[in-house]
């Protein structure tokens, strides 16, 4: 037996027989991307539960950007994802951050002080892209950090931090 399969039109280009789950899990995956990373996405992500004992400075936020989210370069130095740079080798990351509207939702600060619901950051964070204005040029982007999502004891203190007024 032969592992190309023919379609029932015999015009048809040969396919291998095993080659069309793949092309179909790869079309899936395909649209999977473009609803997950466009306007008014339906993605959404579940919140980390925060302690509202739990306080946090810009001391307890910055080792975990640091380790997170500028090691791998994706933010570490200019041009820098979405357009952002944290130069953490000084207290002015802050700046980069916040009050400064986010890149791919324009309708959101990155960091809103006193307002981790309004903050990008911590959608980005959580995955959290449910009716999220993002730019259509852009899309919403993928949650952060790559690959691995950050551990919810971290996630919390940069919720804290940000609740806290981000100082």
């Amino acid at each position: 037996m032969t592992p190309l399969a023919r379609n029932a039109d015999p015009r048809a280009p040969r396919t291998h027989a095993r080659s069309a789950p793949l092309a179909r899990a790869v079309g899936l995956a395909c649209v999977a991307l473009a609803v997950g990373c466009g306007a008014g996405t339906a993605v959404c992500g579940s919140p980390v539960a925060v302690d509202p004992g739990l306080r946090a400075t810009a001391r307890d936020v910055e080792p975990i950007l640091a380790r997170a989210c500028a090691l791998g370069g994706c933010h570490l130095r200019v041009p820098g994802a979405g357009g952002l740079v944290l130069a953490l080798t000084s207290a002015a990351w802050t700046a980069a951050v916040v009050g400064v509207r986010a890149h791919a939702n324009p309708a959101m600060d990155l960091v809103a002080p006193g307002h981790p619901e309004r903050s990008w950051l911590v959608g980005k964070l959580d995955g959290a892209f449910c009716g999220a204005t993002c730019d259509p040029g852009v899309g919403c982007g993928a949650a952060m950090p790559f690959g691995e999502p950050l551990p919810p004891a971290e996630r919390a203190i940069i919720v804290a931090w940000i609740r806290d007024g981000a100082r």
